[in-house]
């Protein structure tokens, strides 16, 4: 009896010192910086406009940006979201009223995001675990999931091209404007991303930006109802920064 008392008090006590290492061991990495390449689906006035679901992903462009993140509490990040994207778009046939126009748009898009950790470490989904020199616990092949929302802007310029007139622009309808454009954006979404070392993590997000503009593509139609969005889905590979106490990044070498 005695026995079985002291083998269950080293084994609370053995997982209470681990647990308690992995809650302190998230503060001293606050930081993440994210490298993204990414995928938008523009939703706006020049596309399939009488096939509202295949609007949603008319004319898919490539994009590229970076992630600065910030560990507010252990399931709450803060991000500054900056990424060079690009929009695209054709009228199909027929689908619009007497026009067939395409459309390409570069933008900066710069936003600021909360994500919230609904899985993550605490939840103990570790595939493996390993100690290292120190004797502390790696934890490799953690799964995250987390959703996010935020707020920001988007700086465009549109230049649409009317493919029943040899592609030149329709600068005489007054609907088309090429001009600078600037609106405000708001990201809601949700990610995963997947530790492999305490250094490195690859993630993917997918986010539906809704803004204030009707010219993201350059065009505003007499019969749109709606302001344009697109959605922006990414993949991500995630380097971890660590910190001292005092909250300071630290860039030297730190892992053995």
């Amino acid at each position: 009896m005695k026995k079985n008392f002291w083998i269950l008090l080293v084994s609370v006590f053995i997982l209470t010192s681990v647990d308690t290492t992995g809650q302190a061991r998230w503060k001293l990495r606050r930081y993440e910086l994210d490298l993204y390449l990414a995928a938008t689906a523009f939703h706006g006035d020049i596309g399939l406009a009488n096939q509202h679901f295949a609007n949603n992903f008319n004319g898919v462009r490539p994009d590229m940006g970076i992630q600065a993140k910030y560990k507010i509490t252990e399931k709450l990040l803060g991000t500054l979201d900056l990424g060079y994207l690009m929009y695209g778009g054709k009228d199909k046939e027929g689908s619009t009223h007497n026009r067939v126009y395409s459309f390409t748009t570069h933008a900066f898009q710069h936003t600021l995001r909360a994500e919230y950790y609904v899985l993550g470490e605490w939840r103990k989904l570790t595939s493996f675990a390993v100690y290292n020199r120190q004797g502390l616990l790696n934890n490799y092949s953690i799964l995250y999931l987390y959703g996010f929302a935020g707020f920001g802007g988007v700086m465009t310029k549109a230049k649409v091209k009317d493919l029943n007139n040899g592609g030149a622009e329709p600068l005489d309808n007054p609907g088309y404007d090429n001009n600078l454009k600037y609106a405000a954006v708001f990201p809601v979404g949700i990610g995963i991303k997947f530790a492999i070392d305490p250094r490195w993590s690859l993630g993917a997000e997918i986010g539906y930006m809704f803004t204030t503009s009707d010219y993201l593509d350059g065009y505003s139609s007499q019969w749109s109802d709606y302001r344009d969005s697109y959605y922006l889905t990414s993949v991500k590979a995630i380097y971890h920064i660590r910190n001292n106490n005092q909250n300071r990044p630290i860039f030297r070498k730190y892992y053995r």
